[in-house]
């Protein structure tokens, strides 16, 4: 039954900006850290530029956008599509989590292939093939722990809109990505995780520098596992309570 839910809900989106943005974000990451490079920002070059601007704060607006866009029908027509069926909206709202959270994952993966493609172009062709596995799994670990933030955005989006869920996450991003990352405190706020991970995995400092081997920023190799496993206990959590306030809060409008 509820993987009826998420082809009702992937139907929706046919031909839409929702679909189209799979490719739109990764070719407007690419721009902006050419970009970056060009005006001497991106000083660890061209794959570091790009990871760090996906943590910092792309992939928060991505999701963002992407929520909204999995909302927006429905808010559209105030929820009346919903009233007259007969379906379990806690299912609607874990059928659009596992959607957005579909279309993230497509976008990492294209991104660790655009790593690989770029790093051999501009350094050993070879080399570059042969870290294709490592980049791959560098953008999944950075995906578990981006995952959160789904259900808290579509949650977020209903509550203070788009612009008002844009702020917030733009703020959080940048606050935990270039602040508390960067401290043992970010074990505590979410919205760093992506980062220390992007710290660890791809030896990239906020600011787009890379960092020296033996940093105590680098996690170790059960910290950092240890983060994904929090990472993927904060979604659960978090969609099972959305999930609830979702059902509830659609008959009350």
């Amino acid at each position: 039954m509820s993987l009826a839910y998420l082809k009702a809900e992937n139907l929706k989106f046919k031909r839409s900006l929702f679909r189209k943005l799979i490719f739109i974000i990764p070719a407007a990451l690419v721009l902006i850290s050419i970009i970056f490079i060009f005006v001497g920002i991106g000083l660890g070059g061209f794959s570091s530029s790009m990871v760090c601007n996906w943590c910092m704060p792309i992939a928060s607006i991505s999701i963002v956008v992407l929520c909204h866009l999995a909302n927006n029908k429905e808010q559209k027509h105030k929820y009346r599509t919903l009233y007259s069926l007969p379906i379990d909206l806690k299912k609607t709202f874990i059928s659009k989590t596992i959607l957005v959270a579909i279309n993230l994952l497509i976008i990492s993966l294209l991104l660790s292939f655009i790593t690989v493609a770029s790093e051999s172009i501009l350094s050993d062709v070879s080399a570059a093939i042969s870290y294709t596995g490592y980049y791959i799994i560098g953008y999944c670990f950075l995906w578990f722990s981006l995952l959160w933030q789904i259900p808290f955005c579509l949650f977020l989006v209903q509550k203070v809109g788009f612009v008002g869920s844009l702020v917030i996450n733009l703020l959080a991003s940048g606050l935990g990505g270039l602040i508390i990352s960067l401290t043992p405190l970010f074990w505590f706020f979410p919205y760093s995780w992506a980062s220390r991970l992007m710290i660890t995995l791809f030896g990239v400092l906020p600011n787009g520098l890379l960092i020296d081997k033996n940093s105590r920023l680098i996690l170790s190799f059960g910290e950092s596992w240890l983060l994904v496993l929090i990472s993927l206990l904060a979604v659960m959590f978090l969609t099972i309570l959305f999930s609830g306030w979702y059902r509830r809060q659609v008959y009350h409008n």
